[in-house]
């Protein structure tokens, strides 16, 4: 895997790890085979992968919120554009790599 994806992987793995704990880090490697299965450009990897992960998350009731909006905590954060939106608000909260507990 290149720096650049690699970097992408570092960033998300923080945002699970301070949202989640240290032990939820392996979720994140567990996903990156099928990221790297259906793209080729490095923004669409990042993509993938956040989506890939989030659903994890959702789908094994790990957390079905994450990660939570610190506005509305009752429906998550989604990532776009390189950071986690409140889609509520409209508003960007957190840059990937930046999300706190």
């Amino acid at each position: 895997m290149d720096a650049e994806r690699q970097e992408i992987v570092d960033l998300l793995a923080a945002d699970v790890a301070a949202t989640l704990g240290e032990g939820h880090r392996e979720d994140v490697a567990d996903q990156i085979p099928n990221a790297l299965e259906f793209t080729d450009d490095v923004g669409d990897f990042a993509q993938r992968l956040v989506d890939e992960v989030q659903q994890f998350f959702h789908d094994t009731f790990v957390h079905t919120t994450w990660p939570a909006c610190p506005r509305h905590p009752n429906h998550p954060l989604w990532f776009r554009d390189g950071a986690w939106w409140c889609e509520a608000d409209g508003v960007a909260l957190a840059r990937l790599g930046e999300l706190r507990a």
